[in-house]
């Protein structure tokens, strides 16, 4: 599955938007604030891109607040087992899946249709 990285800055509304966005969509990422991590900043002048919100969706990029485009490069949600509550990611579009909670074993049958 895919790698969900944010780079925000921590004056910019549209990331707080975007941040917002990720967690209605169940979708697991880590977040990097330029004006904090030097490395994160630098990895986007490297590249020539400015503006934040930028997304490092696998291998894409998308720079500035685009959800349809989000959706489409993200290829798992994040789920909770219903026995312990743990967090898991699980791929989309992939039908019915068995998946087993890594904390607590439980198993359970998840739709993964979106």
């Amino acid at each position: 599955m895919k790698d969900v990285i944010m780079f925000t800055s921590q004056t910019c509304p549209s990331c707080k938007i975007a941040k917002n966005f990720l967690f209605q969509n169940k979708i697991q990422f880590t977040q990097k604030d330029i004006n904090v991590d030097a490395k994160a900043r630098e990895e986007l002048q490297r590249r020539n891109i400015s503006g934040v919100p930028t997304f490092l969706i696998g291998k894409d990029f998308v720079t500035g607040f685009n959800p349809a485009k989000i959706l489409k490069l993200v290829d798992h949600r994040v789920i909770e087992c219903k026995k312990c509550s743990t967090k898991m990611r699980v791929p989309i579009n992939k039908g019915t899946i068995k998946i087993k909670c890594t904390q607590c074993a439980h198993e359970s049958n998840v739709d993964t249709q979106i």
